[in-house]
């Protein structure tokens, strides 16, 4: 076995890089400045040359409100090159194992969502991850696709960083308490990703626990006081997202429901305060 990560930066592959590295399994990581796979050309030459039995697909365009702006990069990323990938997997009989989105959901339920449920996105992110599953399911039918959501880890820019860093520098936040959703550890991420590795379909893992922004950045304030008990921030104001505005809409309840992945791999996801905890504790 040997697997191919493309996207090699993001906090998903390093996850995944890491895991892989401590369970000493053989694979090849790049980057978009080696590989565009938005060109078929170059798609089709990796394809060729190396020797792969396992595709991870850790690239897409993951920037939810500028692809407000940008629906052309949104979709030549979400949508046509994973499309692309599909093919050249059922080609060459990879395994391909592509990641997606709560926010294929529109929010409008008030229970968590199965891997069945018919998506309603509301902005141009999820739009194109939604029409990215049914184009790669459709050129590739042994593909596996994992969905997630709220995602963290130990690297990149994610919403646990950005709190950190505004409670060093402000007394007062304001945070959105009207959106729910479940947390997700990159790390745990990547164990999950292993665990499905041969799957087929669409497979929902997220950590336990529903949760509000408002919740977890109390949270986070709370595991930063025990390290710098003279932290700036102070105080957290909950706040509606309408008093939040940004350029695209969010599902209001986003809680994806893991029992598919929990009966399928015998294994539950940890509590997400067990893993803000790790976070803070490496």
């Amino acid at each position: 076995m040997k697997l191919w990560l493309i996207g090699k930066r993001g906090m998903v592959s390093s996850a995944v890089q890491r895991f892989l590295k401590e369970k000493k399994i053989d694979f090849l990581a790049t980057s978009r400045k080696e590989i565009d796979i938005t060109d078929r050309k170059t798609l089709e030459h990796q394809f060729n040359t190396l020797h792969f039995t396992h595709l991870i697909n850790c690239s897409g365009y993951t920037a939810v409100d500028r692809a407000e702006l940008e629906k052309e990069k949104a979709t030549k990323l979400n949508v046509d090159a994973v499309e692309c990938l599909g093919h050249l997997a059922t080609q060459k009989n990879v395994k391909l194992i592509h990641f997606s989105t709560d926010y294929i959901f529109d929010g409008k339920e008030n229970t968590p969502y199965l891997e069945g449920t018919k998506p309603f996105p509301l902005s141009v992110y999820g739009k194109t991850k939604h029409l990215g599953e049914e184009k790669l399911l459709k050129a590739c039918p042994s593909a596996c696709i994992i969905r997630t959501s709220w995602l963290f880890g130990r690297e990149g820019n994610h919403f646990v960083q950005t709190m950190i860093n505004l409670m060093n520098q402000h007394k007062n936040l304001r945070v959105v308490s009207d959106q729910k959703g479940r947390l997700t550890f990159c790390d745990d991420l990547a164990e999950a990703t292993f665990n499905l590795l041969d799957c087929v379909g669409i497979f929902h893992f997220a950590n336990q626990g529903e949760v509000s922004w408002y919740d977890v950045a109390n949270a986070i304030l709370t595991h930063l006081k025990l390290k710098k008990p003279k932290i700036k921030c102070q105080k957290i104001e909950p706040i509606s997202t309408k008093e939040y505005p940004t350029l695209a809409m969010r599902p209001l309840f986003s809680v994806l429901a893991t029992k598919k992945y929990e009966a399928k791999t015998q294994k539950t996801p940890r509590a997400w305060q067990a893993c803000l905890k790790d976070y803070f504790e490496t």
